[in-house]
């Protein structure tokens, strides 16, 4: 359900606890959306383990292969998210609107090349992140899991999209009610598929595959819902023209291209970094992934301040208030900043325990506790740096942070990495100071970059 206009405040209010309400009535949904999303891939995790803790890396193995997917819809997102956050600002809903619908069709059109390459580059890929040291057995699941979800890419694409467009309108319940439907409808079905219960046939992880397309038909099917009404300020007719608009589509890509470079450069650099962490073997890689999937749900809060921070940075820049801007970044920083401490508390003293959760494996979740307490260190920062960079987001200065990523995520990450087991064998441990080494120095350069002020003189 959309916030009524009537209902919030004008983001130019004078009132700090009104512009309080602004952020939280933008973080909070979001907030719940991220931690559904995490709390629900932490439950497949933990899901899936019935089956073996190598189904447990086999779904890890297919993280980084889909993640390069999702990048392109993410970079997509970016650029009508920005540019329909201005149009808000500007109160132009017909400009709004016709961005939705060229970034759909540009969707629509990405997706399907992306089932057609994957197809074909599947296994190739999986082998490749695996290397030589993940079992065969692992592998033969991951293809079963990935081969599965390349079905669920359009789905995927459309929902991020329309939803990513809903959050530059301040809608962040809508997006909340989609991800709800869809990770419920995962859940339900995992229970169901995963080990065959109630009479449905055990399928495995290839059930946890199907579950997770067929719960992201369902968050699909709820966006457009959402769009589809003419009361909305973003609306789409489904079955009226639908053309290319050349200008728009020049607009959407001027500020999506560099968010498509900035993934593809942070999905490489991420693959670079989970070659060497395959190389330590299975359990180092299975605890590897458990302590991802539990570091992830730290990460939502600084995500659900940074989608605040993006939002009215941008509706702000529409109204040519680049002070508001400000303002409204550094209060989400602040309040960020405060919860992330009592995450990173719970994330050093109680990661073992968390770890235990997922694998029955003392030696593993001592590797998973061990990693935990180092992220927890870091968290603070690496909260914040979300959002300094999707405030700059919000302001079209997207070339900048796909420099950032690049910095830490192709060079400073791998190669922190590569040194600590390669060259001092520090093990896992040496992996994720590497990981919490990236994290800072980005947080360093987007917080330079911000200040500095360059993001305010953009045209999008």
């Amino acid at each position: 359900m959309a916030i009524s206009k009537a209902a919030m405040p004008d983001i130019e209010t004078d009132d700090i606890r009104q512009r309080h309400r602004l952020i939280f009535a933008i973080m909070l949904p979001a907030l719940a959306e991220n931690l559904l999303s995490s709390l629900v891939s932490l439950a497949d995790t933990a899901m899936v383990s019935v089956v073996g803790d190598a189904a447990i890396s086999a779904v890890g193995l297919v993280t980084q292969p889909r993640f390069i997917v999702f990048s392109a819809f993410y970079a997509l997102g970016t650029g009508a998210s920005a540019l329909i956050a201005r149009s808000k600002g500007k109160d132009d809903r017909r400009e709004a609107c016709t961005a939705l619908t060229q970034s759909v069709l540009m969707c629509l059109a990405i997706s399907l090349l992306m089932c057609l390459v994957m197809i074909f580059w599947a296994e190739g890929l999986i082998r490749f992140i695996a290397g030589a040291n993940i079992a065969e057995d692992t592998i033969q699941m991951a293809l079963t899991y990935f081969r599965i979800q390349i079905w669920g890419f359009p789905s995927l694409g459309l929902t991020a999209i329309i939803n990513g467009a809903l959050r530059g309108t301040d809608n962040t319940r809508a997006a909340f009610t989609s991800n709800a439907v869809a990770n419920v409808v995962n859940v339900v079905l995992n229970y169901l598929l995963i080990a065959g219960n109630l009479g449905f046939p055990r399928m495995e992880v290839a059930g946890a595959s199907l579950a997770t397309v067929i719960g992201q038909c369902a968050g699909l099917v709820v966006s457009l819902s959402i769009v589809c009404r003419k009361k909305e300020f973003l609306y789409i007719r489904l079955g009226g023209p639908m053309k290319p608009n050349g200008l728009m589509l020049k607009r959407i890509w001027r500020i999506g291209f560099p968010s498509l470079i900035e993934q593809v450069i942070m999905r490489v650099g991420i693959m670079a970094f989970t070659i060497i962490v395959t190389s330590l073997g299975d359990d180092p890689y299975t605890a590897h992934i458990i302590a991802m999937n539990i570091q992830s749900l730290s990460f939502t809060t600084g995500m659900a301040f940074g989608t605040s921070s993006m939002t009215l940075t941008g509706q702000s820049l529409g109204r040519s208030r680049a002070d508001l801007a400000r303002w409204y970044t550094a209060r989400s920083n602040a309040l960020g900043y405060i919860v992330s401490f009592l995450v990173a508390a719970l994330l050093f003293f109680g990661g073992t325990f968390l770890a235990g959760l997922f694998t029955q494996s003392l030696h593993i979740q001592m590797l998973a506790g061990g990693v935990l307490r180092i992220i927890a260190l870091a968290n603070p920062t690496s909260n914040a740096r979300f959002v300094y960079n999707n405030a700059l987001r919000g302001a079209g200065d997207a070339r900048f942070t796909a420099v950032n990523t690049f910095v830490g995520i192709l060079l400073i990450r791998p190669l922190v990495a590569a040194l600590l087991v390669y060259v001092f064998p520090i093990g896992l441990t040496g992996v994720w100071i590497a990981l919490i080494s990236d994290a800072v120095i980005c947080f360093f350069l987007a917080r330079i970059r911000w200040q500095r002020g360059k993001w305010a003189l953009i045209q999008v």
